[in-house]
């Protein structure tokens, strides 16, 4: 993972830096609507677990802020990388999680409208009991669709779909408040929903 986020940066500069055309760059920042998708685990069965494991359906409802570079490639076509500081995970706290997130996208306008997609690195930077549970770098890919308006305002919706699972290996969680509950063997990758707004300089 260290060596594709590596390669990945390279990639980046190097198109930035070769790239014979008009350069913008801008910034963004919206709602996210978050969860785990193909989640699971072993738990001891208790009653306390069961509670528990009937509060891991909620969503967690966060924030996304961060900024952009726009390097077009043709007329229509531009490679946009991004730095986006995400909130991510479920609701239930043990399992909120934030990331410093690394978007490599493909955007093809069509008039004010646009699409776009690729691949993108995330770098867990906090979660909430810093247990050690959850990997360090997860990698995912992304579509979205956005409208430019004339004021250089733009708005924009967007699906990330994890690639990879966010649990270290022969992990362990503790619930305190399910009277030391301990799930293991955790599985999981992240899912986002983004609707932003953004402004282009």
């Amino acid at each position: 993972m260290k060596k594709f986020l590596f390669s990945t940066i390279v990639i980046s500069l190097f198109v930035f830096t070769t790239v014979n055309a008009q350069v913008t760059s801008g910034f963004k920042a919206g709602v996210n609507f978050s969860d785990i998708n193909s989640f699971e685990f072993n738990n001891d069965g208790s009653s306390a677990a069961n509670t528990i494991e009937d509060q891991l359906d909620g969503r967690r409802t966060g924030y996304f802020v961060g900024f952009l570079v726009d390097i077009p490639l043709t007329e229509k076509l531009s490679f946009v990388p991004e730095f986006i500081f995400s909130q991510q995970g479920k609701n239930l706290e043990s399992f909120r999680l934030d990331y410093l997130n690394l978007p490599l996208g493909l955007k093809l306008e069509i008039s004010d409208l646009y699409v776009s997609v690729g691949p993108q690195i995330g770098v867990r930077v906090w979660d909430s009991d810093k247990s050690g549970e959850f990997a360090n770098f997860e990698a995912s890919a992304f579509g979205g669709i956005g409208y430019i308006f004339e004021s250089n305002i733009f708005i924009e919706a967007r699906y990330t779909l994890g690639l990879t699972d966010i649990f270290q290996d022969n992990n362990a969680t503790t619930f305190s408040n399910g009277g030391g509950t301990t799930f293991t063997n955790l599985e999981g990758k992240n899912a986002v929903i983004q609707l932003g707004v953004g402004y282009r300089l």
